[in-house]
């Protein structure tokens, strides 16, 4: 391709490799993606003291449609953003600070994500 090899040509031969992947690859490798991420997201979770029917931990899943994967909580789980966000008290007088479990989980995780997506990418090819 060029007559120097200064690794730039290889690099933008590689990026052009990985534009061209097989959607059922690349959803493949999102599904194995958001386990990892459901898996780490469970470890970061407490178990709630009182005696609920639904955790938090439990009722997390990994949704694959059509052609995209989230990660998601089961509908008895509704109170998952409250949670993750915080809310007003019950009495009305101030909040419950949120625990920001998910922003957290895939602050730390997603470089972690990312590399794993890319190099399980590479080795399909």
């Amino acid at each position: 391709m060029a007559s120097n090899h200064n690794g730039f040509a290889e690099a933008l031969e590689d990026i052009n490799t990985l534009l061209r992947v097989n959607k059922k690859v690349s959803l493949d490798v999102l599904e194995e993606a958001a386990k990892y991420f459901a898996a780490e997201l469970r470890k970061r979770m407490k178990m709630s003291d009182k005696n609920k029917r639904v955790y938090l931990k439990n009722s997390l899943k990994v949704v694959v449609k059509n052609d995209y994967v989230s990660v998601e909580f089961e509908d008895a789980a509704w109170y998952w953003y409250l949670a993750e966000h915080g809310h007003k008290k019950a009495n009305g007088k101030g909040r419950v600070k949120g625990l920001h479990f998910s922003r957290n989980t895939f602050d730390a995780e997603g470089d972690n994500i990312a590399d794993r997506m890319a190099q399980k990418i590479i080795d399909r090819m």
